[in-house]
């Protein structure tokens, strides 16, 4: 039956056109040089990091089996459920190119301050600073610095403006939302599995001395 075909296309074409408008979103901030706001990034990710997922969820929930009786799953649901899983995974990998060893070990160190980019966890130290008057986040992150002193040095700035700890509890409160949304759709030890493995907790982060 190829009468969902075109369902298919269009559903196709506006995820992506959503998900290449948000990475769209992401480069014309760092090249600009210009700073979202907490809500504008959030939106940002939800269409970068979920666009995709969010194609899938929905291609899944067309071709359901018309036998499926279970309401608790409908897309007002599913959508929570990707936002959810989006902003904890975009809001831990911009945590973990500052300040994991491991990530640093295998990629480089704070390739984010190198390339520029506005990351969630640079947007809010460049908020907390243009409240204090200060702007010495925004001006390194103009450098596009490859000196590991430097970038040494903006990682304790965003540590001392508390950056490192609230994030670190985002994503907590991210990981146990994740975990009441798999419980409250039946459990599925997969998900919940590669929920774990993405904790927060199990990031070795770089001393900051």
């Amino acid at each position: 039956n190829w009468r969902g075909v075109p369902v298919v296309d269009r559903l196709e074409a506006v995820v992506s056109t959503q998900s290449t408008g948000g990475q769209g979103l992401d480069i014309y901030w760092r090249d600009h040089y210009i700073c979202p706001s907490i809500d504008q990034y959030t939106d940002m990710v939800l269409k970068k990091t979920g666009g995709l997922m969010l194609l899938a969820f929905e291609l899944m929930f067309l071709f359901r089996t018309k036998h499926s009786t279970d309401q608790r799953f409908d897309k007002k649901s599913g959508h929570a459920f990707i936002a959810t899983f989006s902003r904890m995974f975009q809001i831990r990998d911009d945590f973990c190119n500052l300040w994991d060893s491991k990530y640093a070990a295998n990629k480089s160190y704070c390739e984010d301050l190198t390339e520029g980019k506005f990351s969630w966890v640079i947007v809010q130290g460049i908020l907390k600073e243009q409240q204090a008057g200060r702007s010495q986040i925004i001006a390194i992150l103009k450098q596009r610095t490859t000196d590991d002193a430097i970038k040494k040095h903006c990682c304790k700035l965003l540590e001392s403006l508390g950056v490192l700890a609230e994030t670190r509890e985002t994503l907590l409160e991210l990981e146990a939302d994740m975990h009441r949304q798999i419980d409250y759709f039946g459990g599925n030890e997969l998900f919940s599995k590669i929920v774990d493995q993405l904790s927060i907790r199990r990031v070795d982060i770089i001393p900051s001395s």
